[in-house]
């Protein structure tokens, strides 16, 4: 339980500083100057990249849960 408690802090640090990376860098790797519009469409691609670990966690947790009821 401990290692799924750090592996999912870790993971909302790591989707939280790229999450600011991309709202506060004003242009973006192709130089492209980055608008409001753009930023949040960059940020919607993230969270839909971000859905399947969000999904993934509570399942994760679930079987880790079973698994320790059935070792006591």
């Amino acid at each position: 339980m401990k290692a799924w408690k750090t592996s999912g802090l870790i993971v909302l640090l790591v989707w939280i500083a790229i999450a600011a990376i991309i709202w506060f860098r004003n242009v973006d790797g192709a130089g492209v100057a980055q608008t409001a519009q753009l930023k949040e469409m960059t940020l919607l691609i993230w969270l839909i990249f971000a859905i399947p670990v969000i999904i993934g966690y509570p399942i994760w947790f679930i079987v880790l849960k079973r698994k320790q009821e059935n070792i006591n």
